[in-house]
């Protein structure tokens, strides 16, 4: 491999490591020899790592979670500098999504999107940037959505209301932590996907409706696979993106051209 692109020895926050794009990372980069720190809310998080990940020279780390807890944010960023001695590479995959009309959310359900979504990420990127300025030196990496560019309604079957509030205020975040820890050899970069297959996807997948809607707009004509997540994360993880900050990265198929 060419020498840009290795992260090996590299120590990798990734939460939402239990997801299917979190997971594909973490996959990915054991496979490269990164040092992982998996964080993860969901039970059994434990099983599924061992089930997916089967690399004994570099065993992963694994955090449990709640990222709307600020002092289990401060837990997982202290045991992981503890046991790594530094964190170089945040990937915040975490998220929810609750898809309803735009009358029909609470209260409630705007708090725990735009919390996990944003304000979570907000408090985790702080806490490990600290760690990271010591090094001078780190990569954050933050998973939006084309949601947070555009605002796709299903054809008037839900709207999309906290989760594209919460994905658009990530794109600005990242604009604004890349400024302020620029001077610290620190890239913030995010990348946006379109649909990726997976759990939340099935439902739309079963709408004849509303798939033959996503294909219409996506020039690729298939909905994204996890894997197809990890080229671009890896480019923004490793030294071949040391010029690279405050950039949006679209891996959505083409559907945001027009």
């Amino acid at each position: 491999m060419n020498p840009m692109f290795k992260i090996n020895g590299k120590c990798v926050m990734i939460t939402g490591a239990a997801g299917g794009i979190g997971m594909a990372i973490a996959k990915a980069f054991a496979s490269l020899g990164a040092k992982l720190a998996l964080v993860s809310r969901s039970d059994g998080f434990e099983d599924v790592v061992a089930q997916e990940i089967n690399n004994p020279k570099f065993e992963p780390f694994l955090l449990k979670a709640d990222l709307k807890r600020e002092d289990d944010i401060e837990r997982i960023v202290r045991e992981t500098e503890d046991n790594y001695k530094r964190i170089d590479v945040l990937i915040n995959c975490a998220g929810v999504n609750i898809r309803r009309k735009i009358d029909d959310y609470t209260t409630e359900e705007w708090d725990l999107i735009l919390n996990v979504n944003l304000k979570a990420i907000f408090t985790l990127t702080n806490k490990v940037a600290k760690v990271m300025k010591k090094y001078s030196y780190g990569k954050i990496i933050n998973i939006s959505s084309i949601q947070g560019i555009i605002c796709w309604t299903g054809n008037g079957k839900f709207d999309l209301a906290p989760y594209c509030a919460s994905k658009a205020g990530l794109i600005s975040l990242t604009k604004s932590f890349a400024l302020a820890l620029a001077p610290y050899n620190i890239n913030v970069n995010v990348i946006c996907p379109a649909v990726v297959e997976g759990k939340w996807a099935q439902s739309l997948k079963d709408d004849p409706e509303l798939f033959e809607d996503i294909m219409r707009r996506t020039p690729l004509k298939r909905l994204a696979k996890n894997s197809d997540l990890v080229g671009p994360a890896l480019f923004l993880a490793s030294e071949a993106s040391s010029f690279v900050t405050g950039h949006t990265l679209m891996v959505d198929g083409g559907w945001t051209i027009e």
